[in-house]
Formats: structure tokens, sequence, C-alpha cells
């Protein structure tokens, strides 16, 4: 009994440290938005630069409450691949029935020594959660078709089809939406 409370009490620790660390990704400067979204009840999206090495960009929800009052949740932040990530577009789309939103991010990619330099493009989606909260779809975030370089990757070339929201609406279309 002792071994399972200690074992709680570590992951409740690690759970309170994980959402401080978070709370830095709440604070910057406001780079596009905020966009107004039903997909939650009283949603605002932005995107903020967070002045973070390792993660430059964070998408935050606002949500308005009963009192007028904002929260803010920290939605998702964007890693350095390469580069620093681009959104180079967010827009609204149902999955499987599930109003989404869904963020398509770039990084330049310069490793001419093993032959890979081009554009590396990834589609991140997300739906409501339980508690009013936008949760990642996982079913398009592992989705291999919505990742990809365009350019060249170990000297091949490479093309990713799925640079623009009416190329990836119509593949979640063709292919996820399917009855």
């Amino acid at each position: 009994m002792l071994r399972l409370t200690a074992f709680f009490f570590f992951f409740t620790l690690a759970g309170i440290s994980f959402a401080q660390d978070d709370a830095r990704f709440l604070q910057g400067k406001v780079i596009q938005g905020p966009f107004k979204t039903n997909v939650v009840d009283n949603g605002e999206l932005s995107f903020l630069d967070t002045g973070d090495a390792e993660f430059p960009i964070s998408l935050i929800l606002e949500t308005a409450e009963t009192d007028k009052a904002k929260a803010k949740s920290l939605v998702d932040k964007y890693d350095v691949a390469g580069s620093d990530p681009k959104i180079e577009s967010l827009f609204f789309y149902p999955v499987q029935g599930k109003k989404n939103v869904l963020v398509l991010v770039s990084w330049e990619l310069t490793s001419r020594g093993i032959g890979t330099y081009g554009t590396l493009y990834q589609v991140y989606s997300y739906e409501k959660g339980s508690k009013n909260q936008l949760v990642t779809n996982r079913l398009i975030r592992f989705d291999k078709h919505l990742s990809g370089i365009d350019g060249y990757q170990e000297g091949e070339e490479e093309h990713f089809a799925y640079k623009d929201a009416a190329s990836i609406k119509s593949y979640i279309k063709k292919n996820i939406n399917v009855h």
C-alpha cells in the first residue's frame, strides 16, 4: 500500500510541475489571432510568440466564463525542427462528425550534407474535450499522409500534397470521413 501511495504522490507532483512549466506558454506576443471558434463554447484561439528557444510558438484557447472573465488554456506548443515553426493555416472542419480546429505548421529544413532540404509540413487537429477545452485529435495527428517534406530527403525528391486548407479538407473527406 505504501508503494501505491508513493506512486500516486510522485505522479501528482509531476502533474503539478508539468502544469506550472506549461504556464509560461500562456504568455507572449500574439502573432496571429484571436480567431473565434464554436468548437468549444465561447472560444477564441491565438498563436503566441513565447520567446522559448525550444517551443517558440504556442496555441492558446481563451474561453469566456459566466462572470465575463476569460480563462486561458494551452492547446499546443510547436517546437523547433531545423528552424522555427511557421503557422501556415488555421481552419475549421468536421472530422468524423465532430467539429475540429486544424492547423498546418511548416519548418524550413537545410541539411544539405545528408541531402535533406525543403519544407517539412505537419497537420495538427484539435477537438472538444470533456471540459470545454481542446484536445489533440490523434486520428489526424498520427496520419502518416498528413506530415511530409516538400523538397529532398536524403537526396530523393519528395512532394507533400497537403499544403493548404482545401487539399487537407479534401483528404479528410475522401479518406477519414468515409462512412
